[in-house]
C-alpha cells in the first residue's frame, strides 16, 4: 500500500488534487467573506433606516415589539433634568459612563434618553426634538443608588425613580434640536437578519464539500486496484481457452 501511495502516478494525481483543493478552499473562504459582508451591511442598514415617530413603534403602555429593536425614531418633549441618572459598567452601552435623562412627551408619559457620555452638561431647556435609536429594556440593571447610579437601563428597576409612567424601552440619542453638547453614545450594532447573504454561506460550504470530494476521489483512484486484487469476493477472470 505504501509503495502505491508513493508511486509517481499517485504523487502526480496528489499534486493535482492539492491544487484543486486549495483553489476550492480559497473560493469557500471568499464566499464566507462575502457572507460576513452581507451580515455587516444588513446590520448597518437597520441603523440607517429613516426615523419614524416613537408612537408608530411603541405606545406608553405597550410591550416592546420585536421589530422595534434598533429602530431609528424621533420623539418630542421636555427633559426632566432633576431626574436624570448615570449608567456605569453597562453590558449594552459601549462606554464607561452615560447620562440618561427622562423626556416627558405630550401624552404625559416619559421615555428614557441616553443623552451622552458627559456628566454635568445640562440638558437643553424647553421643548426638544430628539432623534435616536430605540432599544429594549436591558436584561441587567440594579435600582438607582443614593447617587442615582446604576449598571444598566432595566426599566423595571428604575421606574420608581421617575415621577412619570415610562415607556418599555429607551432611546440612544443621535441628534437633537436644539443641539445637546453631550458626546454621543454609539448605539449597539443590531443583529442582522439570519437570511442576509445566506446564499454565499451555502456556496462556501459547497466549495468545501467539493474539496473533500476531490480528496476522496484521489484516495479511491490510488487504492482501487489494491482493493480489487485483495477482494476475496471478486470474480476470477475466465481462463483462456486453448485452441
Amino acid at each position: 500500500m505504501t509503495s502505491r501511495l508513493l508511486s509517481r502516478r499517485a504523487l502526480g494525481l496528489g499534486l493535482v488534487a492539492l491544487l484543486l483543493m486549495a483553489a476550492m478552499v480559497a473560493l469557500g473562504l471568499w464566499q464566507l467573506g462575502v457572507y460576513d459582508d452581507h451580515q455587516h451591511d444588513d446590520a448597518r442598514a437597520r441603523l440607517d433606516r429613516a426615523p419614524v415617530p416613537l408612537g408608530e413603534v411603541i405606545g406608553p403602555d405597550d410591550a416592546f415589539p420585536s421589530d422595534g429593536v434598533s429602530r431609528p425614531v424621533t420623539v418630542t418633549g421636555r427633559y426632566l433634568s432633576n431626574e436624570e441618572f448615570t449608567v456605569r459598567g453597562s453590558d449594552t452601552l459601549d462606554v464607561t459612563s452615560a447620562v440618561v435623562t427622562p423626556l416627558v412627551l405630550e401624552n404625559g408619559s416619559a421615555v428614557l434618553v441616553v443623552r451622552g457620555e458627559d456628566g454635568g452638561i445640562p440638558a437643553p431647556a424647553g421643548e426638544v426634538e430628539v432623534t435616536g435609536v430605540l432599544e429594549p429594556s436591558d436584561a441587567q440593571g440594579a435600582a438607582l443608588d443614593d447617587d442615582r447610579v446604576t449598571d444598566g437601563i432595566r426599566i423595571a428597576a428604575v421606574v420608581n425613580a421617575v415621577d412619570f409612567d415610562l415607556y418599555g424601552g429607551y432611546v440612544i440619542r443621535t441628534s437633537s434640536n436644539p443641539p445637546d453638547a453631550s458626546t454621543l453614545v454609539a448605539p449597539p450594532t443590531p443583529d442582522p437578519s439570519r437570511w442576509a447573504g445566506v446564499r454565499n454561506l451555502v456556496y462556501a460550504v459547497q466549495w468545501w464539500v467539493f474539496a473533500a470530494f476531490v480528496a476522496f476521489m484521489w484516495w479511491r483512484i490510488v487504492t482501487e486496484p489494491t482493493r480489487a486484487r485483495n477482494d476475496p469476493e471478486a470474480e476470477p477472470s475466465s481462463p483462456r481457452s486453448v485452441g
